[in-house]
């Protein structure tokens, strides 16, 4: 074998981070996500959330959901270039005592997270030093290809959730 360059370096890439709040009907939705988690579609510590999960579409078509997305999208359009999207995965989660979400990252133009209560697991952005505390209605929108993820939920408290992602729609 002959090698005639190899690079090994970081490259500086633009992203945004975006946090905020939003007055939801929280309990609707936790009681979505206890029902979803049960059914027989669940992803329960299947993928990177090692805790309870509904299946990858289960909010999709949500009209509760869908008219928070439709916020997230129209300020993101005003303030950001971003290729053509849509929403392609919008699920929810428990993460219990004794869970957590190991760090990953998604293909997506941009994922988003909603809780809907209170509970000290921060999602963490370490690559970017930033975290997200979660507490009814407090949401985040950030370029997909950020690591994230949570530690062990050494607290009392279950955490609550939506997460969803917008991939790049092409014309074709």
């Amino acid at each position: 074998m002959q090698i005639s360059k190899e690079l090994n370096k970081k490259v500086l890439r633009d992203y945004f981070f975006i946090k905020g709040q939003l007055n939801i009907d929280c309990n609707y939705f936790i009681e979505r996500i206890q029902k979803g988690v049960e059914e027989d579609e669940n992803l329960s510590h299947r993928t990177n959330v090692k805790g309870k999960m509904t299946s990858w579409k289960y909010f999709n078509n949500d009209i509760h959901l869908v008219k928070q997305i439709i916020k997230f999208n129209k300020y993101l359009d005003q303030n950001y270039e971003l290729p053509n999207y849509s929403l392609v995965d919008a699920w929810g989660f428990v993460n219990y005592p004794g869970e957590k979400t190991t760090f990953h990252a998604h293909n997506s133009i941009y994922s988003g997270v909603i809780y809907l209560n209170e509970c000290d697991q921060p999602l963490l952005f370490k690559e970017i030093n930033q975290k997200v505390d979660p507490n009814p209605g407090s949401f985040a929108l950030f370029s997909g290809w950020l690591q994230h993820g949570c530690d062990i939920n050494d607290t009392d408290n279950p955490k609550f959730g939506i997460s969803f992602n917008m991939e790049e729609q092409f014309p074709w």
